[in-house]
């Protein structure tokens, strides 16, 4: 066992347990790696298999970030090497991980505090109490690095109102706790103060009762005493605008439409730059994806994705979006095509063709 992911099982007034996982990789805001993967997966199904544990309670170490992704360079390593089944390796088993999660057998708490982007918004998605705090940041920031919202987004970010997943998708806008709220990302809203007092509060409860009556009730009551606290929405505020432009019948017209806006908010505007500075081809992925996916159910949403993310790891602008953002850090990226024009409909089509005749996820 690493030292990335720390276990305990915490003893309740009732003689039940619940289980508590924590990311503990903080230099690098607690981003997924293959062991931390493998390692959740382990003992999530094993908690679900134990008819004592009652409860799940997902956590980060500090108080800078719940999860700020996967561990994009090591994933870049693997792509250099020619190692595509390591690359297949990795997104396999973090999909797994995260519907295991959606299906659960028992109330699983995420709290999602400080930055939760990428691969920390698919642990998140599938718990039922998706607490998100005073602190809160909340990103699929995918388009910045050569790739596109996965971990279950092509099922999530359809599923948002007013087009505003497919807004998050094309500019990584950054979302506050209340505009995560707004779009389901969050369930509950509680100061990070509290998440003490939240777990001593889960093991003086009476887990006789029905589990998910008696986690809703703990939840319920310290989100109560934090209602008053909740930030402006920025992507409520600014709903019927993106609803327009993302409305636009073809990408082209859309990104024409983030490229025009005039507005002196700054929040817009550091999104619109974000959309125009991104990978034409991981923005086309992107858009293509949201629309190929838009009828799947949560385990086409995962195969799909698998096949993807496989191809755009190795073939798209991945390794050298990682490079310049994360690796050298020069911010200047040379992307494999100039502009959404030069990418061919079977240069994209490429991107959806599976990599193998038996799906790795077909036992989802």
């Amino acid at each position: 066992m690493s030292e990335k992911v720390e276990f305990q099982e915490l003893d309740t007034a009732s003689g039940h347990r619940i289980g508590v996982a924590t990311l503990n990789a903080q230099k690098s805001l607690n981003a997924l790696d293959q062991g931390m993967i493998n390692e959740l997966l382990q003992q999530l199904l094993s908690w679900h298999n134990d008819e004592e544990v009652v409860c799940v309670f997902l956590q980060g170490a500090g108080d800078r970030a719940f999860c700020a992704g996967g561990d994009v360079r090591a994933i870049r390593e693997s792509a250099l090497s020619d190692d595509k089944d390591s690359v297949q390796a990795f997104f396999e088993q973090e999909y797994r991980l995260d519907h295991l999660i959606h299906v659960y057998n028992k109330p699983v708490i995420c709290w999602g505090h400080g930055f939760v982007m990428g691969g920390g918004v698919g642990l998140m998605a599938g718990a039922d109490f998706r607490v998100v705090t005073d602190t809160t940041v909340i990103a699929m920031p995918e388009i910045t690095v050569g790739l596109y919202p996965d971990v279950g987004a092509s099922w999530l970010l359809g599923r948002m109102p007013a087009k505003t997943g497919l807004f998050a998708a094309l500019t990584a806008c950054q979302l506050n706790p209340a505009d995560a709220m707004y779009l389901g990302l969050g369930n509950r809203f509680i100061d990070h103060a509290f998440r003490h007092n939240v777990l001593d509060s889960l093991q003086q409860a009476d887990w006789q009762k029905d589990a998910y009556q008696v986690t809703y009730s703990v939840i319920q009551d310290y989100a109560d005493q934090s209602a008053g606290w909740l930030p402006y929405s920025k992507i409520r505020e600014h709903r019927d605008l993106i609803k327009k432009m993302m409305g636009k019948p073809s990408l082209a017209d859309i990104m024409h439409a983030l490229e025009t806006l005039e507005t002196s908010d700054e929040w817009l505007n550091t999104a619109r730059q974000t959309a125009l500075n991104g990978s034409p081809l991981s923005i086309t992925l992107s858009y293509e994806q949201l629309r190929r996916t838009r009828h799947f159910s949560l385990k086409e949403a995962f195969q799909s994705e698998l096949t993807l993310s496989v191809n755009t790891v190795i073939q798209g602008d991945f390794c050298e979006g990682v490079r310049a953002l994360l690796v050298d850090k020069d911010r200047q990226p040379n992307w494999q095509y100039g502009t959404l024009g030069d990418i061919s409909a079977q240069t994209i089509d490429a991107f959806f063709a599976p990599c193998w005749t038996s799906h790795p996820l077909a036992d989802l």
